[in-house]
């Protein structure tokens, strides 16, 4: 009954709005009808800001264009600029791309000599943006850059700050996450010094958050929504407005959310839904893209709660919400959330297909983009240098041929004066050299046309190979937990630009989950199997199965009909409590590990089971060590112990041990670039024959 009072009192005023409104309008008309001057352009001006309530793009351009007519007529260059700005704008809502490009040179020269200095700078951010959107994102982190210096030549802060928030998000486009982290930071510190702060630090907070949540740094974000928040309630208070204000909804919204997904990364669900709920209110169109992200952030917050039959009736919502819309990335985002999901119910089969239709398309999409960028790239960066050269080749040739020419002119002269039969002579033997020399011409024109050709075809598969290298390197954390009961350190070089080996963590609380495998063969079949596996691990330690449950769960997702090349992974899994030490694993068919104890050291005595993917069905079992406390266990792949060099002699397992026993042990991260120097002194120079994946991990305990 409230709600439908409520319903019926919004609906009532937006009726009255829509009506004040056409009455304003008709008002406006009729003073028209009289004014001249400058009350007439006033008049346009806000006939034009009326348009603007409404959706209707045509009237808006009439009454725009109309504002600028009256405003060039009358030689008023301050309302003109006013009016090309407008234009720029409404052009960048509507995505009339081709419009911007079209203006935006001259409408920038005209707002920068009679406008504001800020109008001008953000005409100029519109283009850098629709440069970026459109596809053009080397072009557009170029202008981006001009601006920047300009804004600095002029000593204009606005201006800087907003061309690192334009900047920025060239990079993050670009993929680019530790250069638009900085960039978005230096653009912040420089607007809050702002008086009055301009409204362009509410966007400029949330894409920072964006980048800090896609580099998991959880902390930082958390230390992001202090000064988010006092910008807000500082710009409310220099604009004497409310929270409740329809204007500032969406600013709101943006910032809980960023508190709810510091909270979700710090693992705080009480605060991550406190936060959801206040972000919950500031947005009521379900059919937004902000709806969307906060539903994405109401399933991930289930999820952690293991509520995972209510988080897939909100994954059926969000990926309706996503047809229609375009956003390939977040639409796999949410893909890959639901197949998460799926896993914690177990329902393997259905979410390791979708893992795999998900990371084929992630990869088409960045191949496609970064293709493109680094085409764009050359082309703006190299065309010049190959303009000139082109130049100077071609001035070589007039100076060769004009020397012929002159020669042969020479030549016939002298022999036309000694004897018409010489002159005869000479002439068909210089027009013999003339067909030798245009047929040495043709030649090397078709050589180069060849060479050409092959450095394009190296350049492309280099690039695609180089991207899969990427995200494969993604799929593995680069940062490891700082305590002081854990010492823990991996790293991963594939031997061709990508490959088959694995590793992964998951801590929660004082339990350490980790694993590290090796995927039969190398390449991009290997990365792809290597990136299942890695995603199943991470997916079950969350639900804290045991070692073995999970090598058993991990070989049913990966074994059967589905796995048509017929490939495995071997694969060391461990689970240690950090305050006892004790450690359960399963060894499904891998290496044995190196326990350091003293000095001494020692390969486990393992149960032999199978490689994961062999054989559907099969039962892993586990084994257990009561206390690896002060004792660094070493886990390494074949790359290391089998590493050859010139002579094709192996590293072998004796003088793996020799150099653990010799060494005294610093750091995990000592260990491991100590063995990684030494595989590269015994290859002296021959190629890697196997990637070369280690990890150590250290149980630091005082003995009471």
């Amino acid at each position: 009954m409230n709600l439908n009072r409520m319903f019926t009192s919004l609906l009532l005023m937006v009726v009255s709005m829509v009506c004040v409104s056409a009455t304003e309008t008709d008002d406006i008309k009729k003073q028209l009808e009289h004014a001249q001057g400058k009350e007439r352009l006033e008049l346009l001006g806000e006939l034009y800001q009326q348009s603007l309530e409404g959706d209707d793009f045509d009237l808006i351009w009439h009454n725009l264009n109309n504002y600028m007519k009256e405003a060039q007529h009358q030689g008023n260059k301050s309302e003109e600029s006013e009016a090309r700005y407008f234009r720029i704008e409404l052009f960048y809502n509507y995505d009339l791309n081709d419009s911007i490009f079209h203006y935006a040179e001259e409408d920038l020269a005209f707002i920068h000599a009679h406008g504001t200095k800020e109008k001008f700078f953000e005409t100029w951010g519109c283009l850098v943006n629709t440069y970026v959107y459109s596809g053009s994102t080397a072009t557009g982190l170029k202008e981006a850059e001009k601006m920047y210096e300009q804004a600095k030549e002029e000593k204009n802060d606005f201006g800087t700050g907003l061309a690192c928030y334009v900047m920025g998000t060239a990079y993050y486009t670009m993929n680019n996450m530790d250069e638009a982290a900085e960039i978005y930071q230096r653009g912040i510190d420089i607007l809050m010094q702002l008086k009055p702060i301009p409204l362009v630090l509410s966007e400029l907070f949330y894409s920072q958050c964006e980048v800090l949540e896609r580099q998991k740094r959880y902390h930082d974000l958390d230390v992001l929504t202090g000064p988010w928040h006092d910008f807000l309630e500082q710009f409310m208070r220099e604009k004497k407005i409310s929270k409740d204000n329809p204007g500032t909804l969406p600013n709101w919204a943006y910032y809980y959310l960023g508190c709810a997904q510091a909270a979700l990364g710090l693992g705080d669900l009480e605060k991550a839904d406190e936060m959801l709920e206040e972000a919950r209110n500031y947005t009521p169109d379900e059919n937004s893209n902000r709806y969307r992200t906060w539903l994405f952030y109401r399933i991930k917050s289930c999820v952690m709660a293991e509520f995972y039959p209510e988080a897939l009736l909100l994954s059926d919502q969000l990926l309706n919400l996503f047809e229609g819309t375009g956003d390939i990335t977040e639409f796999i985002r949410a893909k890959e959330q639901r197949a998460e999901i799926l896993t914690h119910l177990g329902r393997h089969a259905e979410a390791a297909k979708l893992y795999n239709e998900m990371y084929l398309l992630n990869d088409s999409v960045n191949t496609s983009d970064t293709r493109r960028q680094l085409a764009e790239m050359n082309t703006k960066y190299s065309l010049d240098e190959e303009r000139m050269k082109r130049a100077e080749e071609q001035l070589r040739s007039i100076i060769t041929i004009a020397t012929i020419i002159v020669l042969s002119l020479a030549i016939f002269l002298y022999f036309r004066i000694r004897s018409a039969r010489r002159l005869k002579k000479a002439h068909e033997s210089l027009e013999q050299a003339h067909g030798k020399l245009e047929e040495t011409h043709q030649q090397l024109l078709t050589a180069y046309d060849q060479l050409e050709e092959t450095t394009a075809a190296k350049e492309r598969i280099e690039s695609d190979l180089r991207i899969a290298r990427n995200i494969q390197m993604s799929m593995v954390p680069s940062q490891f937990p700082e305590r002081d009961d854990l010492d823990l350190f991996a790293s991963m070089t594939p031997a061709k630009e990508v490959g088959g080996d694995l590793y992964g963590y998951l801590l929660l609380g004082d339990l350490l989950y980790f694993c590290l495998g090796d995927v039969s063969g190398k390449g991009v079949p290997a990365s792809l199997f290597m990136a299942q596996a890695t995603r199943l691990f991470r997916t079950l330690a969350a639900q804290r199965k045991q070692p073995a449950e999970i090598a058993t769960q991990i070989n049913d997702a990966l074994s059967g009909d589905d796995n048509e090349q017929g490939m495995f992974v071997t694969m060391f899994i461990g689970l240690v409590d950090l305050t006892t030490g004790h450690l359960h694993f399963c060894n499904a068919g891998h290496n044995p590990p190196v326990l350091i104890s003293e000095g001494k050291t020692e390969f486990i005595e393992m149960i032999p089971n199978l490689p994961i993917g062999l054989m559907p069905e099969f039962e892993y079992e586990g084994e257990e060590i009561e206390d690896i406390s002060n004792k660094p266990l070493f886990v390494y792949t074949d790359g290391l112990n089998e590493a050859e060099n010139r002579q094709q002699d192996q590293f072998s397992d004796e003088r793996l041990l020799e150099i653990l026993e010799t060494t005294p042990f610093e750091s995990s991260k000592q260990t491991i670039e100590l063995l990684a120097s030494e595989v590269e002194k015994h290859r002296d120079g021959a190629d890697p024959n196997d990637d070369l994946t280690m990890l150590c991990v250290k149980v630091i305990r005082n003995n009471e």
